[in-house]
């Protein structure tokens, strides 16, 4: 799952692209391992918090459904099965990202306890009680290393005992099941592992203060192979607590089931349900279960909107296409309340919805990876497991679209264990306009190297990006991706790669023709870096080779990219919202100028989505623009060299067309069975003197017609 640098209240956990920040852009992000083997990498934000990319470990069943909670401002990401094990047995403290990352060690061998964990799963709710036997018979607990068990409750106040009563999906007294209990006052009036019970009996019991509450139950119903088929959330959002009390969660009262209408037939895929609630002081608490494929959904409605505090709930669900000729489609749908929760059967309409005509190329065929995850503004966290993709592909995409919906995520080429997410791109945080129709390609050739793009308006400042070369004063910053597509807004994986990869790169920075900064930032996502220069007006220079070989790549395998512009002292210069400088110690630091390099975006005529065109005539489009938020002369001219074996050039005629675009066209042939790769050499210049020079090889690819 991938995530993104948000701005205000709203952080996200994801699929996350490493964080970047004038020093560290490009390192990738630290990564820690669960207890169950799934993995979680771990980003910051530049105003200091968190974000998350989660790859679970499952599959499917219960072990493949993800439960993020937030509790007291703590993060804990919880795979299904190990619910209803926490605090009979397993210790939330397990899950604890920030403290795994802190270095604790799980106390399992994390590549066979998530199985062994499934099994338990599987054998107690066979019985209809979990805990006590097996794993966690004779009263063992798992916990991280120096994790207190909770202490005995020492009150400073006079305290109730609040009882959630519930009978279970079956109509039974709840012995599944999970209990949430949340002062709507003061979100730290409990501690994290007092804010969650589990049921015994029918109840779940917790002692609390005087005050305002909000309480959940929890339900789930399993097949005989532990696979989830059902899940019921019922929730009593607001209440008073003034001496001993029961209040009702029973699953019979989410009678509310998830239902999508949508304008062509749909079958469910991945879907989960978010229950936010806030206090008027203090963390809120936050419940998000991705329940996975195909499980059933349902919840209680309210009709009285909460006066203590916030409520805001929404479901979310992947709906795909039947099998069938065509061309396949999907829906990825979430529709958020605010201060009740509604009945849960939602009409989609075409305004309710962006349409992405989206294309992912790739040479070869591979399963990949997709994640997209929407985030609203009221959410702390956030984020979506990735589900398979089969490469290359074509698709139509039916998206959420509104106003404080805002999407982000990225792309795998391929998967490995244990090496994460391979060959793609990532896109940074944007919204759709419902009624729209876009074009979304991913990984289209020729790949090279870019600088992030902001694709909100510069004035939102909902999330942050960092622009690939800023200066403040007389201190330049870079970081920019190579491998990166022609998509605005996406950026590729950079110098990282897996065991099988041969990855090279090297960047060099100059004024003047002296060299004042030079590295080799393999393993890196991008070549990221500042450096000191001399305050006077100069020539700048920047050049970047990257080249990346292995199994899975035969296109675009190694750039070569100098890029020249004149720069001088900068000050007084502050930029939008959206965009920042580096990391302050007050939040992000705008206090620089977009440094005016020249870009290019590629657009090869008649590109098939493995990479290839017919052999013959060759058309290739050109635009040449300058870094996002740049002061930018016109670009005045282009030029385009194409060779078929690596080693001979030969020109392209070349045609301006007006605002930085250029036509290019020449002849590629080729009568081998294999076909033969195509390589790119341009050159750009504009009124001021800036250059751009770029070679990439094997570009893309021809064949016989």
């Amino acid at each position: 799952m991938f995530a993104v640098l948000l701005a205000g209240a709203a952080g996200v956990a994801g699929l996350a692209p490493p964080a970047a920040t004038a020093a560290t852009a490009g390192v990738p992000s630290p990564t820690v391992t669960l207890p169950t083997g799934d993995r979680v990498t771990v980003g910051t934000t530049p105003d200091g918090r968190d974000t998350f990319e989660v790859r679970p470990a499952a599959d499917k069943g219960m072990a493949r459904a993800l439960v993020h909670l937030r509790l007291g401002g703590r993060d804990y990401e919880v795979p299904g099965t190990a619910l209803p094990y926490l605090g009979r047995g397993l210790d939330l403290s397990l899950f604890d990202i920030k403290a795994l990352l802190a270095g604790a060690k799980a106390p399992v061998d994390t590549a066979t306890f998530g199985a062994a964990l499934a099994r338990q799963f599987k054998e107690d709710s066979a019985r209809g009680r979990f805990g006590g036997q097996g794993l966690f018979a004779n009263g063992v607990r798992y916990a991280l290393p120096g994790a207190p068990k909770r202490p005995a409750a020492q009150p400073r106040s006079v305290m109730r005992t609040v009882s959630l009563d519930a009978t279970d999906i079956a109509g039974k007294p709840a012995d599944t099941g999970i209990a949430f209990l949340y002062n709507t006052d003061d979100g730290n009036t409990l501690a994290p592992d007092e804010n969650f019970n589990y049921f015994f009996g029918g109840t779940a019991k917790f002692s609390v203060p005087d005050g305002n509450y909000s309480a959940l139950g929890v339900f789930w119903t399993t097949d005989a192979d532990g696979n989830p088929t059902e899940l019921r959330f019922s929730a009593q959002p607001e209440f008073t607590v003034k001496a001993d009390r029961g209040v009702r969660v029973d699953a019979k009262r989410a009678s509310s089931k998830l239902t999508w209408v949508t304008p062509r037939p749909a079958l469910l895929d991945d879907t989960g349900f978010l229950f936010r609630r806030a206090a008027k002081t203090g963390p809120a608490l936050l419940v998000d279960f991705d329940a996975g494929p195909g499980v059933p959904i349902s919840v209680s409605p309210t009709s009285t909107p909460v006066r203590t505090g916030a409520l805001q709930t929404y479901p979310y669900s992947r709906l795909v296409s039947p099998p069938g000729p065509g061309t396949p489609y999907e829906y990825v749908l979430q529709k958020a309340s605010i201060g009740v929760i509604p009945q849960q059967r939602y009409v989609i309409t075409a305004k309710d919805v962006a349409a992405v005509d989206a294309t992912y190329f790739s040479e070869y065929s591979s399963l990949g990876m997709r994640q997209r995850s929407g985030m609203f503004t009221f959410e702390d966290v956030n984020g979506r497991a990735g589900h398979p993709i089969q490469l290359p592909r074509k698709q139509t995409e039916y998206v959420s679209a509104a106003p404080d919906l805002g999407w982000f995520g990225g792309f795998a080429k391929y998967t490995l264990p244990g090496s994460g997410w391979a060959g793609g791109q990532r896109e940074p945080f944007h919204t759709y306009q419902g009624g729209s129709s876009v074009t979304e390609d991913w990984n289209r050739f020729p790949l090279h190297p870019a600088g992030e793009v902001a694709l909100l308006p510069l004035n939102d400042g909902r999330a942050y990006t960092l622009p690939g070369a800023t200066r403040a004063g007389d201190l330049l910053r870079f970081s920019i991706t190579p491998f990166s597509d022609n998509q605005p807004g996406h950026t590729g994986y950079g110098f990282s790669g897996e065991s099988r990869d041969t990855i090279t790169g090297s960047y060099r920075f100059t004024q003047d023709g002296t060299t004042l900064a030079e590295g080799t930032p393999l393993g890196a996502g991008a070549a990221a870096f500042d450096t000191e220069v001399a305050p006077g007006p100069s020539t700048l220079g920047l050049t970047i080779d990257a080249g990346r070989t292995g199994p899975m790549y035969h296109q675009s395998t190694a750039s070569h990219t100098e890029w020249t512009w004149q720069s001088q002292h900068v000050e007084g210069v502050t930029l939008p919202p959206t965009l920042y400088c580096a990391r302050g110690d007050g939040g992000p630091d705008r206090n620089c100028a977009v440094e005016p390099l020249l870009t290019l975006g590629y657009a090869v005529g008649g590109l098939r989505p493995d990479g290839s065109t017919v052999s013959g005539p060759q058309s290739l489009d050109l635009t040449v623009g300058h870094l996002q938020q740049s002061t930018g002369s016109p670009v005045t001219a282009a030029t385009v060299q194409y060779s078929t074996d690596g080693t001979t050039w030969q020109d392209a005629a070349v045609t301006a067309r007006g605002d930085g675009v250029f036509h290019a066209g020449f002849s590629a042939t080729t009568e081998a069975f294999r076909g033969t790769d195509v390589s790119l050499r341009v050159t750009a210049a504009d009124a001021a003197g800036a250059t751009i020079a770029e070679t990439i090889t094997a570009a893309y690819h021809v064949y016989v017609s």
